[in-house]
Order: C-alpha cells, then structure tokens, then sequence
C-alpha cells in the first residue's frame, strides 16, 4: 500500500470515527435533554389541569359538568391559546404616566406536545369518566385532592411512549438532520483527506524521485525544498548528500586519471630508457642504472602512499597510541633533515622550539615521524634556496592543546587553492613536470593523519611570504 493511501486511509477513518462519536454524544445529550424537557412540560401541564378540574368540581360537587360537557374538558386539558403579558411601554413626557399592562394573544396553542389528548379522568371510584377506560392503562396516575379528599384521578400517557406523537416525531426530525450533517461532514472529511494525503506526500514523493535518481548515478539532481520542517530538513540533507556523491564521484575519476598519470611517467621514462640501452642508444653504465633504480624506486614510493591511503580510508592503517613527548618527536624529525637545511642554503629559527619544555600527547610515534617528514620534506622541497623557516611551538592551557607551527619563504600559494593542497594529486600549476619530485600525496597523508589523533591541521600564507602550516594536537590528560 502507497504512503497517500495509508495517509488518507489514517485522515479518513480518524474523522469518521470523531464524527460519527460528536453525532452519537450530541444526540443522546439532545434527546435526553430534550425528553427531560417533555416531562416537565407535561407535569406542569397536568398540575395546571389538576387545579382547573378541582374548580370544576368544587362548583358542581361532582363530574357531571365534565361528563356532559366535550367542550369545556378540551378547554381545560387542551387551550388553543395562552396570554402573554406585554412589557410595559415607557414613554418621555412632562408628567409621566404609568403603565397599563395589556394581554396580547397570540395564536399558538398552549399544549404544543398536545399533551390534553393524552389525559384521563376518573372519579374516586377509578371509574372513567374522560379518555381511557381503564385506568390501569395509565402509566402515570396522580390523584385531585380536595380538602384533603381525593375526589378524583388524573391518568397521563407520556409523549415517550406515545407513537407518532410531536415529541418523537421532532426527535425523529432533529435526528434526520444530525445525520445528513454528518454525512455531509464525512464527505467534507473525505475531500479534505485526500488533500491533505496529497499534500503531505508531495515533499516525499519529491525526495523518493530524488533518491532513485541518485542510485542510478544522477548525482548532479537537485530537489526544491517545498516546506520548512522536518521533510524540509531531510531535502536539504538529500541534497548535501547529492553533493557529497558528485564531488566524491568527480574526485574518483579526478583521482584514477592523476593516479595513472603519476604512474606512468616513471613507468615510461623507464621504458624509453630500457629500449635505448636495448637498441644501443644509451649504454648500461652505472650512471644509466642509477638514473633506472632512481625512478624505480619514485614509482615505489608513489605505491607505498597510495597503499598509505587506502589502508587510512578503509580503516586498515594501523595506529598505536602512547603517551609521547611532541617537542622530542618533532627535534629528531627536524634533525634527521640538518643535512638537507644546508643543502638548500634555508636558515632555520627555531628558538621556540629550543626553549619549548615537554609537551605530552596520545599518539603513535611513527605516525608523528611520518606527518613531521612530510612537512618538512616539503618546505625542503619548495622553498627558493637561500630562504627562510620559522618553526614555534606553544600551548594553549584553556582548551587543553598544542599547537605546531611550520612558516617558509617564498614562494606562496593562492588563497582560493589552500585547502585543494590537502587534496590527492594536486598540484598549484596543473602543467608542471615533476621537477621537484615527489607523489603528490603528502599533505594528503598528513591531513589524515593529524585527523586520525583528534588534532587538526590548517594551511595559510606565511608572514615570510611562503606557506604556513599548522597542526593542533590534544595534550594528553
């Protein structure tokens, strides 16, 4: 069963169920209050009989002015008319007058239950003398007193037990009425059920269509967020996740055609070098091999960061984490690369780092070897010769953490291609050959790495006009 039926079938039933309870409720409070009513109605009528016929008796001493006369029974137990007084009229004049009250009839019958035809009389005897001739066919009998003789017996059938009488027959009208307002209020519920269903699930259907179009690769589709809730939020999250999926797709292929490309220069200069040793071009001298095992192991290298990467991403890279010294970690890193300072003619200022007393960290010490060669590898690398380095270190005792700072001299980055460094392959000039050597996948590596030891690392423009980089690591508690 689809969501729109289950939504309507949901609406539908709860609104008949509601109706259909208001209708039972209110029509039973309405007959009940309504035959409370009746009664009261009737009682009062037939006390107001009770003293008429007690007059009546009193003047004959008897029901023979009853008995033989049809014409005053019915006035009494049924009147065609009853007066009305009229409020008293005010009138705005030198000298006031004072109201006259007045009756007004009106031509409604005082016995609207017609309750007169439902009355019997009988003398003391219980013998009839108006209406059933029984007086045991009386549900309710009450007696006339006279000077504390009953002198005679009133019978009253209830409107309640009355066929076709105006009682049940406006109970019968007002229930007719209910239910086809009921019927017309399910058939509004029925409308209004099917627009609501159709208007709840339009979002839904909207983020079914989206989906299906991702899973069959139509990552660059978007859906128009139609409401501001919870379905809202969930497009929004459809749609991070449609440019999560196209970004990520793009980086694929991004990354098949940098990652075969960084395989085979290496692949093909050794061929091109191989077949001219083989066709006598070049000779097999220890220079070639040398020149030979240097790309072979370029390409070596480039294999063992790829196996680096995917291990990290599929969460195979292993890490073991002990409690370590960053600032005697990063001194023997920085040592192992004196030789290469000097080569490069690069002044170093470290006296931060000098001074700097012991900072504890969680962390796997080869890992922190790896990331610390990496980024000095590559301030070695590109940093113009003759030129500059800064490293400091401090700690930031309020938020319980470390922070490693690496600043070079020219040259600089852009600052809208900062944070693509961090991406595999990426290079600032897409053009260049691999002059200064290297994989492409350093930073890479050192991103997820810091990530891996719940640090963070940021890269910026150095105030020496090069490259500023910047690792966080928690101090270890």
């Amino acid at each position: 069963m689809k969501l729109i039926h289950k939504f309507f079938l949901a609406f539908f039933i709860t609104n008949i169920t509601l109706v259909g309870l208001m209708f039972v409720f209110i029509y039973m409070n309405f007959a009940s209050e309504f035959n409370n009513f009746v009664e009261k109605e009737e009682q009062q009528h037939l006390a107001n009989v009770k003293q008429q016929l007690a007059k009546v008796y009193s003047q004959y001493n008897s029901w023979q002015g009853i008995s033989q006369s049809v014409h005053l029974w019915r006035s009494i137990v049924a009147p065609k008319s009853k007066p009305v007084k009229s409020k008293p009229k005010s009138s705005v004049a030198s000298k006031p007058l004072q109201p006259t009250p007045s009756l007004l009839w009106i031509n409604l019958p005082a016995d609207l239950l017609k309750t007169g035809q439902r009355i019997s009389l009988y003398n003391a005897e219980k013998q009839v003398v108006v209406g059933k001739p029984q007086i045991a066919d009386n549900p309710h009998i009450e007696p006339i007193v006279i000077n504390k003789n009953t002198v005679g017996w009133l019978g009253l059938m209830p409107s309640r037990l009355v066929e076709n009488s105006p009682a049940k027959a406006f109970l019968t009208a007002q229930f007719h009425n209910y239910f086809m307002i009921t019927l017309l209020v399910i058939l509004l519920a029925f409308v209004m059920a099917i627009l609501l269903s159709r208007h709840l699930t339009k979002p839904i259907k909207q983020i079914v269509h989206g989906t299906n179009q991702l899973n069959k690769g139509n990552f660059s589709n978007r859906i128009t967020p139609l409401t501001r809730d919870e379905l809202g939020i969930l497009t929004s999250n459809v749609n991070e996740l449609a440019n999560t999926l196209e970004h990520n797709q793009q980086m694929r292929f991004q990354w098949m055609s940098d990652t075969s490309h960084e395989l085979k220069t290496p692949i093909t200069v050794l061929r091109s070098h191989l077949l001219a040793v083989q066709d006598g071009v070049f000779i097999a001298d220890e220079k070639r091999i040398n020149l030979l095992i240097e790309q072979v192991d370029n390409l070596n290298h480039i294999v063992d960061d790829l196996a680096q990467l995917v291990n990290n991403d599929t969460a195979n890279l292993t890490y073991h984490f002990n409690k370590l010294d960053l600032t005697k970690v990063f001194k023997l890193a920085l040592q192992n690369f004196s030789a290469r300072f000097k080569e490069r003619s690069l002044t170093l200022n470290n006296e931060s780092l000098i001074a700097a007393p012991q900072y504890f960290i969680n962390a796997d010490k080869d890992r922190l070897m790896q990331l610390f060669t990496n980024l000095l590898e590559n301030t070695c690398r590109y940093t113009h010769a003759g030129g500059q380095v800064n490293i400091t270190i401090c700690k930031n005792l309020k938020r319980k953490e470390v922070t490693l700072c690496i600043q070079d001299s020219a040259p600089g980055v852009k600052s809208e291609e900062l944070n693509k460094l961090f991406e595999r392959f990426y290079r600032v000039e897409k053009s260049r050959n691999r002059e200064f050597g290297g994989s492409g996948l350093g930073l890479a590596l050192c991103q997820q790495i810091v990530l891996a030891h719940n640090g963070d690392i940021t890269l910026g423009h150095s105030a020496l006009g090069g490259l500023e980089a910047k690792i966080t690591l928690p101090l270890f508690e």
